[in-house]
């Protein structure tokens, strides 16, 4: 069993600078002492080794008060140190070593060092390895003074707050705390993913709204398709027959021109011939300039016109050339279009192919979705089925269950109540047998202590009559100092008036007692003497040198660093206080260079006389020193770095503001002291010797008063000893009377508590009897409702889930692709439509070319027939030019006849010309009308190849229908081409969404059940030890007093939110809360409350600092007896001043103070005192 085996204790509180080492040994340890003497030190330097850092519970202010500051004079550094050794022979500290040693040290600076066996470790390390074997401070195994006080306090709180700290309930606050982040996190992403499925769903929401626009749009849109393939046809006819009536009219149009232009030549023939004969009459008219000039103007007008018929040739030719060269260009051009063509139908039909498949991929998938979902009906009703079932099952079993509850409740109780009841008739036969044996005990005790008071009559009259003896030895002794004191006063007034100043100077010289103590034997250690002794100056330095050599005036001188070493280890064994030593071999050689100015007399060392050999010695005191003449002078000297004193004794450090004025001092008058002293050197010795012989008288003054003090305070332990053997004599009669009252008293009670128990005893048999019955009932119940059916519907449930969900994506996947598969068909057919549309253009185009070049041949026909007559009325021109140059002259009669017929034929070829371009114009403005009806015409084919309709189609007008139809599809605006895709993928996604929500609402389950599970684990360990404690108050409780007491839960639903109430019935008393008894009722109820919590967590050992102390005797014993009994389980080191304790305790320490120091003594026998420990 883990124990104390030693304490060793150094510099901590009362005990002093050297150790003082506590011997333990388990079981009952008491330590008594006076007041004030530092026994309860020894336990908090237990715990201050252990770890504990709060200075109230040692009771100091701060940790640096724990050093030991009596002995103040101490030289060297002030430390406390606490070493406690366990026994670890059963390796409850987790440690391999029989024995575990704990070091904590404290220095002067407030630093802590802990050691493990010698090892330096961490506190934390210590605090771990203690709480490993329950002996951890936190285990009510330290109670201090006052502790027992506040606990008496406790409130109701406090009281279940301790149980709560003791069982480490903050283990499952702990779990409960981490478990709520999880669920504050689980809520988070429970709470996001609700969002996004509202998100989601507000969206599909928007997404089947813009599908449903999408899908009325392309209805539409294939609508109004038709109606204007209808329309388009319905121009085309309308087209058709304008185009056939412009031809019509262009047909008569170029017969007309053509009947017109004929006629037109004709007269052009006639008016020619007429000129012609009109030029050859002139002749005889005009003069022939006149009639050449008009011939020429003829001629030129001749010329045109068949130089215009002649372009005209010219143009068509060309325009024939530019036919001839379209036309096998075209046909390239419709070869390509039919090979295009070709492979479009090709891939068209393999598109069409391909779209089969996926149409029955996709029926085939739309069958097995609604097989799927109507077995997912099926198995949802079968799930409302099993579900309600369960609920009516699992009500039937909760009814069953909260009787079966009250019954464990109420068997609970009765067992208990039956375990105390035999607890009690064990426990009062027990008392009633150790009662008998009491009286006996107490009879033979109270014999034994009359004797016991006879003995300490006796003690206490031999130690006054000791004391009284030394006390007249002091007497005398004082009277004989008193004497030697007028003869020393006489002796000093006899003295000269230097008597006292010589004194002082030689006191100065020799006061260090070091000095004096090393120089009796300063050949033998090898000094070579005392500075002062070995210099000397002239009067008119004295000042300046000892002013300088102060501090250095007494130091011992030695020959080397060796011989330093020497005397030092002499005065640290001798314990001699410190001093200076000067090793001369050590002393550095050096020489100071004099600065340039004004005032310096020069170096110290110059001025001090001393023997050869020791020159170096007045070097190193006085080498680096310049002596100057004014106060001046030395200041300014030291502000440059330099050590400077004036001969008045004015000392300057370098460069400082530290002066040193060595003005009138003793020192300063020491050589004419000393020269004076030989005079009186007798008298001198003479009081020497008084003085001598006074410290011994003083010596042995202070062993007698030690003695009287050891002698006083024995006769003080004696006559305390006495009153309280008296006391305890006093109450052994009172104990004696009670005890055989309480044996007729527990004769009564056993036999009520037998009566009681055997009705206990019915009670139980009848409880067990109803508890096997309701767990029979609840078995069939459960038997009859097979658990696991909601368990294979959840999982069919969610296979079906699963199955589902993958067809879908199987469906999206197919949709995915038969939409690309439309598409790609759609984009075919479109291009197969535009080539067709291509291909009747250019056939259009080529039928259009070869009409145009046959009319343009008949044109180029009609132009050479044309242009013939126009050459020959030129040749005629050119003739009748000649015949004008041969024949000048005719008659003007025939010429004036020529002219009305000339003037007649002009104007019908003016009207002639009128109407040919009127006939032109009509016939380009037709020639215009026919190209723009051909270009929309070739515009309608194409709409009705595009849309797959030709224009022989049946029509009708669709005018009303168009526009309608226009209206409507442009009213859908804004249209998401995409949406019916989008929505697929969406609700896929809110899907996928639901069964992660799904999932995070079961995590979110899980993780409350975790927390319902910690709650009620945390409940019920508390109950575990409140019971535990209140059976052991109740025990405790009714062993000390013969009452009763217990713990009650103020709120039993509420139980960390409430308080423990605890009750105290004393004997023939009222029950009453525990804060409401007297100041003593208190202390004995707190102290039971302390003894059943530490049954809690029960510790290798325990520290009790005066817990009895407001105890009666009585009470006190009873104490001490379950002490005794539980230190057979673990060690009690108590600090007490009960007899009681001190009579069970195995083993006893008494702690007195001497010189403000805790000594130890102690009793191994309990009462014969042994050797000081030390």
């Amino acid at each position: 069993m883990v124990h104390v085996k030693k304490v060793e204790i150094f510099g901590f509180k009362s005990f002093g600078f050297k150790n003082t080492t506590v011997q333990f040994e388990p079981g009952l340890v008491s330590i008594s002492g006076p007041n004030g003497s530092g026994k309860s030190n020894i336990l908090d330097a237990i715990i201050f080794a252990m770890g504990e850092n709060k200075p109230k519970v040692m009771r100091v202010d701060k940790l640096r008060s724990l050093i030991h500051d009596i002995e103040g004079a101490r030289r060297g550094p002030k430390m406390a140190r606490s070493s406690v050794h366990f026994d670890n022979s059963d390796r409850k500290i987790p440690v391999d070593s029989d024995v575990v040693e704990i070091t904590r040290e404290l220095d002067e600076n407030g630093e802590n060092t802990y050691y493990l066996n010698k090892k330096k470790t961490q506190r934390s390390h210590v605090l771990d390895l203690l709480d490993m074997a329950n002996a951890g401070l936190g285990q009510l195994n330290a109670v201090q003074q006052g502790t027992v006080t506040r606990i008496s306090e406790f409130t109701s709180e406090e009281k279940r707050k301790t149980i709560e700290d003791l069982i480490g309930l903050s283990y499952f606050d702990d779990k409960k705390s981490e478990s709520i982040k999880q669920l504050d996190e689980a809520d988070r992403r429970l709470e996001i993913a609700l969002a996004k499925m509202g998100e989601i769903k507000k969206r599909i929401d928007e997404l089947e709204e813009e599908r449903n626009q999408k899908l009325r749009h392309d209805i539409l849109e294939r609508e109004l398709n038709r109606y204007k393939a209808i329309a388009a046809a319905n121009k085309m006819k309308i087209i058709s027959s304008k185009k056939s009536d412009k031809e019509a009219k262009l047909h008569g149009l170029t017969q007309e021109m053509t009947s017109f232009g004929n006629e037109q030549n004709s007269l052009k023939d006639e008016i020619g011939v007429l000129e012609s004969e009109k030029s050859t009459l002139m002749n005889a008219a005009n003069d022939y300039t006149k009639a050449k000039s008009e011939l020429d103007a003829e001629i030129s007008s001749a010329m045109e016109q068949y130089e215009i018929d002649n372009t005209a040739i010219s143009a068509s030719k060309k325009r024939i050339d530019q036919i001839n060269s379209r036309i096998p260009e075209i046909k390239i051009e419709l070869e390509e279009i039919n090979n295009a063509r070709h492979d479009i139908d090709t891939q068209i039909e393999k598109i069409k192919e391909s779209i089969e498949i996926t149409n029955q991929q996709k029926n085939k998938i739309n069958h097995d979705l609604e097989l799927i979902d109507l077995e997912r009906n099926k198995i949802l009703t079968a799930q409302s089925e099993a579900a309600a079932k369960k609920s009516v099952v699992d009500n039937k079993i909760k009814i069953l269950n909260t009787q079966l509850n009250d019954v464990k409740l109420k068997l609970s109780k009765v067992k208990n109540e039956k375990d105390e009841s035999t607890l009690k008739i064990t426990s009062n036969s027990e008392k009633f047998t150790q009662l008998e044996k009491d009286i006996v005990e107490l009879t033979s005790l109270e014999s034994k202590l009359s004797s016991l008071t006879n003995n300490h009559t006796a003690t206490i009259a031999e130690l006054k009559s000791r004391i009284l003896k030394l006390k007249t030895r002091k007497s005398k002794i004082i009277h004989d100092m008193d004497e030697l004191g007028f003869i020393l006063e006489k002796s000093d007034k006899a003295a000269n008036q230097y008597d006292s100043k010589i004194k002082t100077v030689k006191g100065f010289m020799h006061e260090d007692y070091t000095v004096a103590k090393l120089k009796e034997d300063g050949a033998k250690l090898g000094i070579d003497g005392i500075v002062y002794e070995m210099i000397s100056w002239d009067k008119k330095y004295e000042r300046s040198v000892l002013a300088v050599s102060s501090d250095w005036i007494k130091a011992l001188v030695v020959k080397d660093f060796a011989t330093l070493l020497g005397i030092a280890e002499v005065a640290r064994s001798k314990k001699l206080p410190k001093l200076k030593i000067i090793p001369l071999d050590a002393i550095p050689k050096f020489k100071l260079t004099l600065p340039q100015e004004p005032g310096i007399i020069g170096i110290l060392s110059d001025f001090v006389k001393s023997n050869d050999a020791y020159n170096a010695l007045k070097i190193f005191l006085f080498g680096n020193i310049i002596l100057t003449e004014t106060r001046e002078s030395a200041y300014n000297l030291s502000q440059l770095g330099y050590k400077s004193v004036t001969l008045t004794g004015e000392y300057f450090e370098a460069k400082g503001g530290t002066v040193v004025i060595d003005i009138n001092s003793k020192i300063s008058k020491l050589t004419k002291l000393i020269s004076m002293s030989s005079d009186i050197d007798g008298l001198v010795q003479s009081i020497s010797l008084i003085k001598k012989y006074m410290l011994k008288k003083k010596y042995s003054l202070k062993k007698l008063d030690d003695s009287i003090q050891s002698y006083s305070e024995r006769l003080s332990i004696s006559e305390k000893s006495l009153t309280s053997a008296s006391e305890n004599h006093s109450n052994l009669k009172s104990r004696i009377v009670s005890a055989k009252n309480m044996k007729d008293t527990l004769t009564k009670r056993i036999s009520d508590l037998n009566s009681r128990n055997n009705v206990i005893v019915s009670e139980v048999s009848t409880s067990e009897s109803h508890l096997e019955s309701l767990v029979d009932r609840i078995a069939i119940v459960e038997q009859n409702y097979a658990s696991g059916e909601q368990t294979r519907i959840a999982s069919e449930l969610s296979k079906i889930n699963v199955k589902k969900s993958d067809i879908e994506k199987l469906y999206t996947t197919i949709m995915n692709e038969y939409r690309d598969k439309s598409s790609q068909l759609t984009t075919m057919q479109t291009q197969d439509n535009r080539e067709k549309s291509q291909t009747s253009r250019l056939n259009d185009e080529e039928d259009s070319l070869d009409s145009e070049s046959k009319q343009i041949e008949i044109k180029i026909s009609d132009l050479e027939k044309q242009k013939d007559p126009k050459r020959e009325i030129l040749e005629k021109l050119r003739e009748k030019e000649q015949d004008l140059i041969s024949t000048s002259g005719s008659s003007i009669d025939e010429v004036q006849e020529i002219d009305d017929k000339l003037k007649i034929l002009t104007e019908k070829d003016r009207e002639l010309t009128k109407q040919i371009n009127n006939s032109e114009r009509q016939s380009d403005s037709l020639t215009r009308d026919m190209r723009d009806l051909v270009e929309n015409e070739v515009k309608l084919q194409q709409i009705l190849s595009a849309f797959g309709f030709n224009k022989d189609m049946e029509t009708f007008d669709v005018e009303t229908i168009v526009h309608g139809l226009t209206s409507e599809l442009s009213s859908l605006n804004a249209l998401n081409a995409k949406a019916p895709e989008t929505y697929l993928e969406v609700s896929y996604g809110y899907r996928s969404m639901s069964a992660r929500k799904n999932s995070l609402e079961e995590e979110r389950n899980s993780i409350v059940k975790f927390i319902e599970d910690i709650e009620k684990d945390k409940r019920q360990t508390f109950l575990d030890a409140f019971d535990k404690v209140d059976k052991e108050i109740r025990l405790i409780f009714n062993k000390m007093t013969g009452g009763n007491a217990w713990l009650e839960l103020q709120n039993e639903d509420d139980i960390f939110n409430s308080g423990i109430s605890y009750l105290i019935q004393f004997p023939n008393k009222p029950k009453r809360e525990s804060t409401s008894i007297s100041g003593g009722e208190k202390t004995l109820a707190a102290i039971v409350f302390v003894l059943a919590l530490q049954k809690l967590k029960p510790s290798p050992f325990y520290l009790f600092d005066e817990v009895d102390a407001h105890l009666d005797a009585p009470n006190a014993e009873r104490l001490s007896t379950i002490l005794e009994e539980r230190s057979k389980e673990s060690q009690f080191i108590m600090v007490s001043l009960k007899d009681s304790v001190i009579q069970k305790a195995k083993l006893i320490y008494g702690v007195f103070p001497k010189n403000g120091v805790s000594n130890v003594v102690t009793y191994k026998d309990k009462r014969m005192p042994s050797v000081k420990t030390t």
